[in-house]
């Protein structure tokens, strides 16, 4: 990734920016730099939170997961094959790099119980809520 923090603002981009970029990719301002931000998906019942992220072509050693102040961090590097110089390319989507994906939780979970697999290049990572944030019926008195 690129150090020039000027051209940069982090993960975060501006309305006009986030619609350029998914109507008209190839003009997106960050494109020489090609930042990587692999998808997600986080669903909740009345118990889990589960986020899916989809990393392929990654080595689970490779990825790091913390949950602090109720938000969810997942870092990691996708390492770039080795490039023949002799080699001509005519299309170059797959990306590589650095990434750094944070979510603020919805509720309050239990970190010492979360549980993360890694099959087929999706991170699976189950997170039980904490007791006291799971939803329950009050019978009203009287």
């Amino acid at each position: 990734m690129r150090n020039d923090d000027s051209r940069r603002r982090g993960r975060y981009l501006s309305p006009m920016e986030i619609v350029l970029r998914s109507i008209a990719p190839e003009f997106d301002v960050f494109n020489s730099e090609r930042d990587w931000a692999p998808e997600v998906d986080i669903t909740e019942d009345a118990e889990t939170i589960v986020v899916r992220i989809e990393l392929p072509g990654m080595n689970r050693d490779d990825i790091e997961i913390d949950i602090a102040n109720g938000v969810l961090s997942i870092v990691g590097e996708k390492k770039n094959e080795t490039e023949d110089k002799n080699m001509t390319w005519h299309r170059r989507e797959v990306r590589y790099g650095c990434f750094s994906r944070s979510f603020t939780l919805p509720t309050e979970v239990n970190g010492d119980e979360a549980r993360a697999s890694y099959e087929n290049g999706v991170l699976k990572i189950v997170l039980p809520k904490e007791e006291k944030a799971l939803h329950r019926k009050i019978k009203i008195e009287g």
